[in-house]
């Protein structure tokens, strides 16, 4: 591959400068093919007016797929949030809320239904039955037919803060599901932050996504723990592991 400038790099993909205001997506040779599901579903997103970066086609780079996308000039939120004080850190958690909040309320033909994928991932990787069986008894409960986007990867480090308005990024894991299990999904994805102001933020999505949401503390709480449970299908072990069995159990509540 001609040298290119690396912008960024992930766990399934590298991301390099691309041309005039554009960027290329490459694949991690050991997740190979994903480029191309990803852009299919950039392209649904973008034209239902979600805040993505649009691609621009796909391409093969010394057998690597990857996709064009445009170009997002600016840092992550993530970044952002690390030097902020605890005021503009509210003020950015209530903006982050809305965002989810937006994206969830819209729906988009075709993506894969969020709540069988976390019925399987319970009833394969919870192994005590009375938990596992606790936990799809309240999936069952909760899921109200409610189909919106759920990006289910949404935290401060795949928002872009670009010029011309926050900007969404990495969208493999997205589906159509229950808006509140969006929200659950981030506060397990950064549960295990403890240091300000990440901690001041985390409460203030918790307590900005619920109300937008119409639903109350127990609800974000039972969501949080299906959340944990199904995350245990990724494979983490140890200490990791264990802290997500004890959050789906319910020992652990999450920055409420």
């Amino acid at each position: 591959m001609t040298r290119r400038e690396l912008l960024a790099e992930g766990r399934t993909a590298e991301v390099f400068a691309y041309g005039e205001g554009m960027v290329l997506k490459l694949d991690r040779p050991e997740w190979n093919g994903l480029a191309a599901f990803e852009s299919g579903r950039l392209a649904d997103l973008a034209d239902a007016g979600l805040p993505v970066a649009r691609p621009r086609g796909t391409v093969t780079v010394d057998g690597r797929s990857g996709v064009i996308l445009d170009r997002v000039d600016g840092p992550s939120l993530a970044d952002v949030l690390a030097g902020c004080s605890a005021d503009e850190a509210e003020e950015l958690a209530d903006r982050f809320a809305a965002l989810q909040s937006a994206c969830n309320a819209v729906t988009v033909d075709g993506l894969p239904d969020l709540v069988p994928r976390l019925r399987g991932e319970i009833e394969a990787f919870v192994a005590d039955a009375g938990l596992r069986a606790e936990l799809l008894g309240l999936l069952a409960a909760l899921d109200d037919g409610g189909r919106g986007v759920c990006h289910y990867d949404f935290h401060p480090a795949n928002v872009l803060v670009g010029p011309g308005g926050w900007v969404v990024i990495d969208w493999l894991t997205v589906a159509s599901g229950p808006p509140p299990a969006d929200l659950a999904r981030t506060l397990v994805l950064w549960g295990r932050h403890s240091s300000e102001p990440v901690v001041t933020f985390l409460r203030a999505v918790r307590r900005c996504g619920r109300e937008r949401r119409g639903v109350d503390d127990g609800i974000i709480d039972c969501w949080v723990r299906i959340a944990a449970a199904a995350r245990l299908a990724e494979g983490f072990e140890g200490e990791e592991a264990s802290w997500l069995g004890e959050v789906a159990a319910g020992s652990v509540r999450l920055f409420a």
